[in-house]
Formats: C-alpha cells, structure tokens, sequence
C-alpha cells in the first residue's frame, strides 16, 4: 500500500502547487525524454540513479513502468505509468485550486499572527 502525506513549508520563497515524489520526476523525464540517460542528464543524475529508481519503484509498486530491453536507443513508459502521469496531472490541476486556498488561509493566519505579536511590543 502507499501513502502519501502532504507536508506544509513556511518560506519566502516561491513554491509550487503540485506534488512532489522522485518517481514522479523520473517518470515525466523520461517520458519527456524517451531516454534513461538523456532523463538522468536533464534531472542532473547519473544513468544508474535514474535505473535504480525505476527499478526500486517497480519493485515497490508491483508495476511495470518501463519497456525494458526492446531496444538499445531509447526507453518507453508502459501504457500503465503512461496513463498514471495523466491522471496524476489532472490530480495537480484540483491540487492547485486546493492548494492555493490554503496558502491564503495560511498566510492571513500569519499575518494575525505577525499583528497580535506586533501589539504586544
């Protein structure tokens, strides 16, 4: 079984509405980029980093996620992971709406609190 767990991040930096996961990211790069070494080079990691993961998760998950072995030019997502980046991708599209409520909650919770501190000073 997976789980997931949605993790909250207090910066003044900029941060995206979407998940994250490493398998989400290997799996858009090398479908991006029909290769495991050109994807490794694209997420700044080595070919093995990026076959390891492949591996890991198809171990994990009980999937296939890659075409392994029909050729030495390129590399392919089964129709399965195919299929889970889009509906992954259309789960970042309600994520953003979601998400983007809850950052304008959070940060008017802030700013109450910012001003209850500033007039207790």
């Amino acid at each position: 079984m997976v789980h997931l767990s949605i993790e909250c991040k207090f910066t003044d930096q900029p941060t995206r509405n979407r998940l994250e996961h490493p398998l989400l990211a290997v799996l858009e790069s090398v479908h991006e980029t029909g290769s495991i070494g050109k994807a490794a080079k694209s997420l700044g990691r080595s070919y093995r980093f990026v076959w390891g993961e492949l591996k890991y998760w198809e171990s994990e998950l009980n999937a296939d996620l890659i075409i392994w072995g029909r050729n030495h030019t390129g590399a392919e997502l089964t129709p399965q992971a195919v299929q889970f980046l889009s509906d992954v991708s259309k789960t970042h599209v309600d994520l953003e709406r979601h998400v983007a409520q809850i950052k304008n909650r959070v940060e008017e919770c802030v700013s109450a609190l910012k001003s209850a501190s500033n007039a207790t000073h």
